[in-house]
Order: C-alpha cells, then structure tokens, then sequence
C-alpha cells in the first residue's frame, strides 16, 4: 500500500514536473496518505496563480486527482528571460442577443496574448452595459493577473463632463485580505460598448500590472 502510495505521489511529480516553467516539484502525503503538500519550484516568467491553476488542471486531467490549491506553494527563482511589461489591452467585444437575454463576449490582449470572459444578462440598454463589464472582469480574471475575485457594484453611463460623455464604474475586488473598491472611468468617443471595457480596465489595470509585472 505505502509503495502504490508513493508511487501515486511520484506520478503527481511528474505531471507538474512537465508543466511550462517548471524547474522541480516535491508532493508530500499526510498520515492518512492523501496529498498534504505540493511545493513547486518554477521560474518568474508566469505568475504563481496561474501556475496553480495549471497545476490543478494537469493533475486532474491527467490522473483524476484534485488537488486542494491552498497546499500549493510556488516559490521562484529569476529566469533568464526577459520578461515582457504591459497593461491589459482592449481587443474586441461582441453582444449576442436572444429575446430578452443578451450575452456579451469581451476579449483582451497583453504581450501577445489574449484572454477572453463572457456574461448574460438582461437585453435592456443598462443590462447590455453591465454584461459587457462583468464580462471585461472575467477575462481580466482569466489573465492571471488579479489575485482575487472582482464584482461591479455600480456602473453609469449617463456621466457628462465639459460636454463630453463619460462611463464611470465602481467595481469591488475581493481577496484574502478583505474588500477593496475600485473606480476607473473612460469618455465615450464614438463606442459605448469599447468605453464601457476601458472603465472596466482603467479601474483594475494598475492593480493588474503590479502583480503581473513583480
């Protein structure tokens, strides 16, 4: 039983061990056996959030095992690598209507890579808006660079300032730590929907660039 356990464990090693970045990775099992510890050791190219959900994807999709994220801790050494800086950038949004529901698809790029989010909601003007953004927060989720969960508290669109339209959000990050609330605003120039995106990002995208750019 103990050499089909370690060997369990050791398959777990090897899977990680394949995973972009990683230099070497070390599972320790409890007294009951099961997964106690998972200490990986990976280079600073990628943030630790997104190497645990890779880990937890692999592992499962692999072995059928689900790995608790909160055993896992990444530790990183610097590669050689040079690594790109930039904030998140708008790419495209789309709405999708059907009937009374609408579903909004936003997508955004950094350093050559895209990360998309999606949202349903009502199909009124104000329910399209706020599907677009709750959209632009998943897929700002989706990047790896927040370290947490981020939900809209409020957001306008009827803002006008020296005669110029503007969107304002209000948007709440949540993490281990406690809440956080986020403005970020954008004028209008000739597509709400684009406008509605960059509020979305403008209120986030410092916070996002600290973590992603550490």
């Amino acid at each position: 039983m103990a050499v089909e356990r370690r060997d369990r464990l050791n398959d777990v090693e090897s899977v990680i061990c394949h995973l972009r970045d990683v230099v070497s990775a070390r599972v320790v099992a409890g007294d009951d056996g099961e997964i106690a510890e998972v200490h990986v050791l990976t280079e600073s190219t990628r943030t630790p959030k997104q190497v645990v959900r890779d880990i937890e994807s692999a592992v499962m999709a692999k072995l059928g095992i689900q790995i608790d994220h909160r055993k896992v801790s990444v530790a990183q050494i610097q590669s050689n690598v040079k690594r790109e800086t930039g904030r998140l950038k708008f790419s495209d949004v789309s709405i999708s209507l059907n009937g009374s529901r609408a579903e909004a698809t936003v997508r955004l790029a950094r350093n050559g890579s895209s990360y998309m989010g999606t949202s349903s909601g009502l199909s009124s003007s104000n329910g399209q808006m706020r599907s677009i953004a709750t959209a632009t927060l998943q897929a700002i989720e989706d990047s790896g660079c927040i370290d947490g969960t981020l939900m809209i508290e409020d957001l306008t669109t009827n803002v006008t300032l020296a005669n110029k339209a503007v969107v304002v959000i209000l948007v709440n990050l949540v993490t281990d730590r406690g809440e956080e609330y986020l403005t970020g605003s954008a004028i209008v120039k000739q597509d709400l929907w684009k406008a509605v995106v960059n509020a979305s990002l403008d209120a986030v995208n410092r916070r996002t660039t600290l973590i992603c750019d550490d």
